[in-house]
């Protein structure tokens, strides 16, 4: 009972504290498989929704999504909890974010290399980081730039390639641009490049890395 008491009364200063963000846009899948070199040239598709919770200390709950419209026909749904470190200074804004949680992708092997369509599911652990440092500029402006990593780890035996090494790192750093349109409301527009993780070992060539990204979205402060 006084749990639930708690929890009544906190939850005013928690929803005047939350906010909501939804952004979508594309990628450069800049890989090739092991088949044939040229399925991987082309672009993917990547959402995210963010839950924050809190204000300057915050509890961030983030869904990622990607798919890969390529031959494999690859999809990946992301789930991540990440509590903030917020640090403003001159009107500076620094973040720092200890982040953990758990992908899933799912690789589809079309008809032309075996007699069945099959699917594989590799499951991932992930442990990482969000760090950004943003600055309001003139007007409804808000410019950020930051870098995610995450230590990735595989949680089953299904796939040969990870038997002899299970970790892989990835990292995106990114730009970011907030612009307030109304009250509550944000337009949220974001780039950057991801890097390395499992790609380098499921993918063809080793020296094809890098995967650019742009998105662009709202978000709504409640």
């Amino acid at each position: 009972m006084r749990l639930l008491t708690v929890v009544l009364l906190c939850m005013p200063t928690l929803a005047a504290a939350a906010d909501l963000s939804f952004t979508a846009g594309l990628f450069r899948f800049n890989a090739t498989d092991y088949y044939y070199p040229n399925f991987y040239l082309d672009a993917g598709y990547r959402g995210e929704i963010t839950y924050a919770v809190g204000d300057v200390n915050r509890h961030l709950f983030r869904l990622q999504i990607y798919g890969y419209p390529g031959d494999d026909n690859g999809f990946e749904p992301i789930l991540e909890y990440g509590y903030n470190r917020k640090i403003s200074l001159g009107g500076w804004e620094l973040v720092a974010r200890p982040v953990g949680g758990l992908g899933v992708v799912k690789l589809q092997y079309p008809a032309p290399y075996y007699p069945v369509v099959t699917h594989q599911y590799l499951p991932w652990l992930r442990l990482g980081y969000d760090a950004s440092i943003g600055h309001k500029l003139a007007g409804p402006i808000f410019v950020r730039g930051g870098d995610r990593g995450r230590l990735l780890y595989y949680l089953s035996d299904t796939y040969a390639v990870f038997n002899d090494d299970k970790t892989a790192w990835q990292n995106a750093p990114y730009g970011e641009v907030e612009i307030a349109v109304a009250p509550g409301w944000k337009l949220l527009g974001r780039g950057g490049l991801e890097i390395g993780g499992y790609y380098n070992d499921v993918f063809y060539p080793l020296e094809k890395k890098l995967r650019p990204f742009g998105e662009a979205g709202v978000a709504w402060s409640f």
